[in-house]
């Protein structure tokens, strides 16, 4: 029976000795590992030895305080770290200066969410600064969890008192240089919110809404006989328009046509229609009526011509005239080639009244902000605007105008916290001009001139 001893297989390997366990247990290790860094002062150390060195300052857009990192945070900053340690490693003094945006509609919808409506605003105020401390705080850990380095512990907050006077003090240097002004812009409204959308607080669900073809009568018979080369008009005369928002019409101001499309007036039992020539046999299908077409002109001959509001023959109110303005967005895929423009509640109407010189106080704008027309307007004021479609649909009808109505089913823009269809709306807000003033602000105190 052999004697020998079992072989040390082990012994006979050149193995490098290293500290490295066979487990990895990150989730308890790493925790110590980010503990040491800032025991150590390993961000200060980093920024002592690239004294006097090149700086390279990363620009960092700042994260909403609200609510727990998500994958989003994660990949943001991570890369924006191996940047700025890549130009540590490069030779540059790399500064990376956290901070967080604190102020906004986001924590105040919290705040009303933990502790009810109806705080007064320096309550809400109070508990805003409060619950934005505490999501910092825990998002602050979260990013030094993921191994981040930077200052902090001299973090920046939009919040900071010296923040908010430092930004009093720009837009009082702004406004006294006439820079600032008071005017509308439609935006996104939400009447669950009581208040303006970004674009990325827009989500898009399927919405069925009324669709409507209404008739504008033409106010000046002679002028439009003539753009289409006709001596004379013999019957009544209507711009027809197709529009998903009934709720508009009380507001409507002007129509739009494109200048480069050609448009047909067509003879039926109801009047000589004015539709975009493409269109002609698709709408008179969907009016049940059958018509011939007497003349065709392009759309910048009829730029200027008035019509009648629909409803102008039934409450004084409407009395009022809506003037053809050429715009690009009038197309002939679908509809019938001419749109109605209530400046208040779209971006394009807006663009085009405005630039055909409507004047901001000028724009009617009954909807509030709460989705309820205002109470002097005529026949549907008080009314909430989705329960006024139906009954502006049949005051068209009553009136004569109505050629056409159906139901749609489309995609349509909704708030992503209440999950409500929403509506843009002409909202009174303070701009900064780029085209007028004195000179360019500048941080200098002589303003520098626009190179």
């Amino acid at each position: 029976m052999s004697t020998d001893q079992p072989t040390d297989y082990r012994a006979t390997l050149n193995l490098p000795d290293t500290p490295f366990p066979m487990r990895g247990d990150l989730p308890k290790r790493e925790p110590g590992w980010v503990k040491q860094w800032e025991q150590q002062g390993t961000y200060q150390r980093l920024r002592d030895a690239r004294v006097g060195r090149p700086k390279f300052v990363l620009h960092d857009g700042p994260p909403y305080a609200n609510g727990q990192l998500h994958i989003g945070h994660a990949l943001n900053k991570v890369l924006k770290d191996m940047i700025v340690k890549a130009r540590q490693l490069a030779g540059y003094d790399a500064l990376y200066v956290p901070g967080w945006d604190c102020h906004g509609l986001p924590i105040e919808n919290q705040i009303e969410k933990l502790h009810g409506r109806g705080l007064g605003r320096d309550e809400v105020q109070a508990k805003s600064r409060a619950y934005a401390t505490e999501q910092i705080a825990q998002q602050m850990a979260d990013f030094k969890r993921l191994g981040v380095l930077g200052a902090w512990d001299r973090p920046y907050r939009t919040m900071d008192f010296g923040n908010e006077a430092g930004e009093i003090r720009a837009l009082k240097r702004v406004m006294e240089r006439g820079f600032v002004y008071r005017g509308l812009k439609p935006v996104y409204w939400c009447f669950d919110c009581g208040s303006s959308l970004a674009e990325f607080e827009i989500e898009y669900e399927n919405k069925s809404s009324p669709t409507v073809d209404v008739a504008f009568l033409a106010a000046e018979p002679g002028k439009l006989a003539a753009a289409f080369g006709l001596p004379v008009l013999a019957k009544d005369a209507f711009a027809v328009i197709w529009t998903t928002t009934p709720w508009t019409i009380p507001a409507n101001q002007a129509l739009n046509l494109n200048p480069e499309l050609e448009y047909a007036l067509v003879d039926t039992e109801r009047g000589l229609l004015l539709l975009a020539g493409a269109l002609v046999e698709k709408c008179l299908a969907r009016y049940g009526l059958a018509g011939t077409v007497l003349a065709t002109t392009a759309g910048k001959a009829l730029e200027g011509l008035e019509f009648h509001h629909p409803l102008a023959h039934v409450h004084p109110g409407y009395a009022r005239r809506s003037p053809v303005y050429l715009a690009d967005y009038a197309t002939a895929e679908d509809g019938t080639g001419i749109v109605h423009s209530a400046p208040a509640y779209g971006v394009e109407d807006f663009n085009s009244c405005t630039a055909h010189g409507m004047k901001h106080d000028e724009i009617l704008n009954p909807v509030q902000g709460n989705g309820v027309y205002a109470a002097d307007l005529p026949l549907f004021g008080g009314q909430f605007i989705w329960k006024a479609n139906p009954l502006i649909v049949q005051a068209l009808q009553d009136a004569g105008r109505l050629m056409a109505t159906a139901k749609l089913e489309h995609s349509y823009p909704h708030c992503w916290r209440h999950k409500t269809p929403v509506i843009y709306r002409a909202a009174a807000q303070w701009f900064v001009r780029m085209d007028e003033g004195e000179g360019v602000f500048t941080v200098d105190k002589a303003p520098k001139t626009l190179r």
